[in-house]
């Protein structure tokens, strides 16, 4: 079974609403606060330390630029 993520931002629709369309459509449809996904300064200090730990190339350099991006924005 293929999972597919879709985050759903429309001011017309309540949630409700929504989660009716799509369950009527076949998904399966669950709600949970995006608050506890979110990584916190130890999840990106450890993601920078493995990034830092693989080969340098132009991949690796991107992912840790947005890593350091996203730690030092916290």
């Amino acid at each position: 079974m293929a999972y597919v993520t879709v985050d759903v931002e429309l001011n017309e629709f309540n949630d409700e609403e929504i989660v009716y369309e799509l369950k009527a459509r076949g998904y399966f449809v669950q709600k949970e606060s995006f608050e506890f996904n979110k990584l916190d300064k130890y999840d990106l200090d450890f993601m920078l330390d493995l990034v830092d730990k693989n080969n340098t190339d132009v991949y690796t350099n991107r992912v840790r630029d947005k890593l350091y991006n996203l730690r030092h924005g916290l």
